[in-house]
C-alpha cells in the first residue's frame, strides 16, 4: 500500500500500523545513512541499527509534534535522526569500556633484547656499508629514505632488472649475516 506524505502523516496519527510499514519502508535508507555517518566510528553496526530503529519508534511517538509549516515530513524526519544518532553517539561513549583481554599486554624490552637488538643493527649497518658505492647509495636510499625505484633508475643510471638484481643481491648477503646468530 502507497501513501502519499499528508496520508502517510494522517495514518500514522490514527496508529495505522501499514503506514508505519510504508514509513520504515520509504525512509530507511535515508535514516540508515545519516545514522551511519555519526555512528560508524567506533560503534557497531548493531548499535547503528538499533539507533535507526529508534529513530522510527521516535517518529511514530511524536508525530503529533510535527508541523508542517515548519518543515518537510522528511526534513522533521532527518531532525530526528540526528538528535536520536547524536544522543546515542554520547550514550555510547560513556558506556563504552574497553576489555582488557582485547589488549594483547606487550613484554618489556630487556636489557638482553635491546642488546641483541643494538647487536643486529650493527651487523646490517656494517654489511651496507661494506658494498661497493653504487649498492650502498642504492640500499640507504630505498630503504632508509624510502625513495620511489623509479626515482633511483634515473639518478644512478639503472635499469629496472639491474637495480632489482642489485636489490636482491643485497638483501640475500643481509639475510646471510643476520642469520648465522
Amino acid at each position: 500500500m502507497n501513501f502519499s506524505e499528508i496520508e502517510l502523516i494522517s495514518e500514522i496519527k490514527k496508529r495505522n500500523l501499514n503506514a508505519y510499514a510504508f514509513l520504515i519502508k520509504e525512509y530507511s535508507k535515508l535514516v540508515y545513512y545519516l545514522t551511519y555517518n555519526i555512528l560508524s566510528i567506533g560503534n557497531s553496526k548493531e548499535d547503528i541499527e538499533e539507533c535507526v530503529s529508534d529513530v522510527f519508534l521516535e517518529v511514530w511517538l511524536k508525530i503529533n509534534e510535527f508541523d508542517n509549516e515548519r518543515s518537510s515530513f522528511k526534513t522533521w524526519i532527518l531532525i530526528q535522526t540526528k538528535y536520536k544518532a547524536l544522543t546515542y553517539k554520547r550514550k555510547l561513549k560513556k558506556n563504552h569500556v574497553e576489555n582488557i583481554n582485547d589488549y594483547q599486554l606487550m613484554e618489556f624490552d630487556t636489557v638482553e633484547k635491546q642488546i641483541i637488538d643494538r647487536e643486529t643493527q650493527k651487523k646490517l649497518l656494517e654489511t651496507i656499508n661494506s658494498f661497493n658505492k653504487t649498492d650502498k647509495e642504492l640500499f640507504i636510499r630505498r630503504y632508509f629514505y624510502n625513495e620511489k625505484v623509479s626515482d633511483i633508475m634515473q639518478s644512478l643510471g639503472l635499469s629496472r632488472s639491474a637495480l632489482d638484481n642489485r636489490l636482491l643481491r643485497g638483501r640475500k648477503i643481509i639475510k646471510e649475516v643476520l642469520s648465522y646468530d
